[in-house]
């Protein structure tokens, strides 16, 4: 008898202890997701409303060599409310470049993780990269990568630890800009082709800035 009521003992222990570990697990997986959320993706252009002209765009101008821009609503990307992006042409080869420069400025003042870009790829071979100013003033070419794949894909570039965008004060915040998205042809062909792309929501992976709000005055 004595037996069967501390078994019973025992059994009734475990199970009022069992809820509390559950519990204690949930609150240690909210916990990682609450440090996990710290970062967001904020949205630097969506090409809905911003007005894009010849202007906007630069290209060597040597022999044959032409360029042209236009917000386009065929088929955008698989993007939750995207109904426009932007379309560029190139007819060039290896050598020659064009530069997207934005009609307005596309500054991020929170820390930066990564930048994304939607792109409609065509088969070509040509690179796309961005210039980017960073805090204090120095330009950092950031390579996305080649567009040799057909359809919409999601690039990405990071943020590395050279790129100065952290605030030195308290009351001075400061800032990175994408200065341009520049387009660099790979064909190698004596005669020019026509190079075509499109591109869709440009995004930032970002973060609030850590602050030093300790005085040492003590």
């Amino acid at each position: 008898m004595k037996k069967c009521l501390l078994t019973i003992l025992a059994l009734m222990m475990i199970t009022s202890a069992y809820p509390q570990n559950k519990k204690s697990d949930k609150a240690g997986k909210k916990g990682e997701a609450v440090r996990g959320d710290m970062y967001q993706e904020i949205t630097l252009e969506n090409f809905e409303s911003t007005n894009f002209a010849q202007k906007d765009i630069q290209y060597r101008v040597a022999k044959e060599q032409k360029a042209s821009i236009a917000i386009r609503d065929q088929y955008p990307a698989p993007i939750k409310d995207s109904k426009k992006y932007l379309g560029l042409k190139l007819y060039g080869r290896k050598g020659d470049f064009l530069n997207l420069i934005p009609p307005k400025k596309l500054t991020i003042d929170k820390f930066c993780k990564t930048i994304s870009i939607w792109i409609y790829g065509k088969m070509f071979a040509g690179e796309l990269s961005l210039l980017l100013k960073d805090a204090n003033n120095q330009p950092h070419r950031l390579v996305f990568g080649k567009l040799d794949f057909l359809g919409w894909r999601k690039l990405t570039v990071k943020i590395t630890p050279e790129i100065a965008q952290q605030d030195k004060y308290l009351s001075q915040k400061r800032q990175i800009e994408i200065l341009k998205i520049i387009y660099s042809p790979g064909n190698l062909g004596r005669l020019p082709i026509w190079h075509y792309f499109y591109i869709d929501d440009i995004t930032a992976t970002v973060r609030e800035k850590y602050t030093d709000r300790q005085s040492d005055d003590w």
